[in-house]
């Protein structure tokens, strides 16, 4: 593609200014990368499902409009910079507007990305360890089209799930505001992530959060990882990391019974007539691990990988909250959602074909609507008692609804149609969350049950 004397000024500008605080001496030697340029249109629709507030979003149209332009610089080939900036055009996710602005298209600007990467050693070294800090995606599993990814994206205490975001598709990731530092090993058969990343998005935010990530590739078609973060470990604010018990919104739901029935205060409970010492409130701290493993079969069996497309299986368990917490989360297994996927060749059909399924069984719904409003770390919605949860009630519900959220699954596919344009679609009962009209994602996901689901379509264009 031929550049005009324009574009390579202002390619040199945005460059110089994301390598600012190189010496003036070094720039000379920075190396100015191709710019990328790329657009997204998504047009889809929830088949089945609600919206905020519970209304039935059945036919309800879910499209966006994306934009976005990358820069990126290298010195000496050890330090890496690299700068997305964009823009998405969206409706809000009403089904019954009732305000002016829910009824028209809106737009956001947004950074996709701003890091460094530096490279510790040669950097023609396969075993060389790197520092990534900044604004940057963490992706841990490369096989997740959609589902699993847990261990960054979900909660502790309440453990919610969650996927997507403001892209519908190929959201299957991270965006970590912090640093990674990996360590590669053994010829890179065993690598070594460990993470400090500032808690974002989902309140408490501001906390940081270490974590370590394994991976190991002992051979062409297997490999497997662990890893483990300690949620919120170091906070600012440990008033509202674990809130005093008797004090604001957390006199009841956020506290519990101690040294007696060690359930829930109900807002029927007096405060004043409980000694302090039988008080404690719940925390968000904790610990939350992850296991996962590929097996590659296209390798195993010398598939051509051009020819038949990626044949794998794949999966990925988590234990959200290690320690137990009274009554909400007294249940280990309700904690540990499992994923199992398998990329399916089509020999040529398609370039990729995935299918996920999810099992998360609980009590609770997968909701945040006390993290939203009160900034408690229990898994009850606005509105919500937890007398509804008990095992008696669970037991008597004759509907089911304790189960019906335990399954959600997702079907990926994928398809070049030329050269810097390609089209892919998703068909899925997931996790994600959409946006009303003030930017705010519904406490539950859009599909809740087994039974919700919606497609999109996307068509991509890209520009190097």
């Amino acid at each position: 593609m031929k550049i005009s004397r324009t574009q390579k000024r202002r390619t040199t500008l945005a460059a110089a200014c994301m390598l600012a605080f190189i010496p003036l001496s070094l720039r000379a030697e920075v190396e100015i990368l191709p710019r990328q340029i790329g657009a997204s249109i998504d047009v889809g629709q929830v088949e089945k499902g609600t919206d905020a507030i519970n209304d039935k979003a059945e036919g309800t149209v879910i499209t966006r409009t994306g934009v976005y332009m990358t820069y990126a610089g290298s010195y000496d080939h050890k330090l890496n910079l690299g700068l997305t900036v964009g823009g998405l055009f969206w409706y809000p996710f009403v089904v019954k507007a009732t305000q002016p602005y829910e009824r028209l298209i809106q737009f956001g600007p947004g950074v996709g990305q701003a890091q460094a990467t530096y490279i510790f050693g040669d950097p023609s070294n396969t075993d060389a360890a790197k520092l990534q800090f900044g604004y940057f995606p963490m992706k841990y599993n490369p096989d997740s089209k959609n589902l699993g990814e847990y261990l960054y994206r979900s909660g502790t205490y309440p453990g919610y799930i969650w996927n997507g975001g403001w892209s519908y598709i190929d959201a299957s990731s991270y965006m970590a505001q912090g640093a990674r530092l990996t360590l590669p090993t053994f010829d890179k058969k065993v690598v070594h992530d460990i993470t400090l990343f500032i808690e974002r998005d989902i309140e408490p935010t501001g906390d940081l959060s270490p974590g370590y990530v394994l991976t190991v590739k002992p051979s062409s078609f297997l490999d497997f990882g662990a890893g483990v973060i300690w949620a919120h470990a170091l906070s600012l604010n440990p008033d509202k990391l674990t809130p005093k018990p008797g004090t604001g919104e957390s006199n009841h739901f956020g506290t519990y019974y101690d040294n007696r029935t060690k359930l829930p205060l109900t807002e029927n409970d007096k405060i004043d007539t409980i000694p302090a010492g039988d008080l404690k409130a719940y925390t968000f701290k904790g610990f939350k691990t992850m296991a996962r493993f590929s097996l590659n079969f296209g390798s195993l069996m010398d598939l051509d990988l051009q020819r038949a497309g990626e044949f794998k299986v794949y999966g990925e368990w988590a234990f959200l909250g290690v320690q137990n917490q009274p009554f909400y989360y007294d249940h280990p297994f309700e904690r540990m959602p499992i994923m199992g996927g398998i990329s399916i060749p089509t020999f040529r059909l398609l370039d990729q074909l995935s299918v996920e399924v999810e099992y998360h069984k609980s009590r609770f719904k997968n909701t945040v609507g006390q993290v939203f409003d009160a900034e408690l770390p229990i898994p009850l919605g606005v509105g919500e008692n937890y007398l509804t949860y008990t095992d008696s009630a669970l037991a008597a519900d004759k509907s089911g609804s304790a189960t019906k959220d335990d399954w959600h699954w997702s079907v990926y596919a994928r398809r070049g149609i030329t050269e810097g344009v390609s089209v892919c679609a998703q068909v899925a009962s997931d996790n994600m969350r959409q946006f009303d009209g003030e930017a705010k994602p519904s406490p539950t996901p859009t599909t809740l049950n087994t039974k919700d689901w919606y497609y999109v379509i996307r068509l991509e264009f890209g520009i190097f």
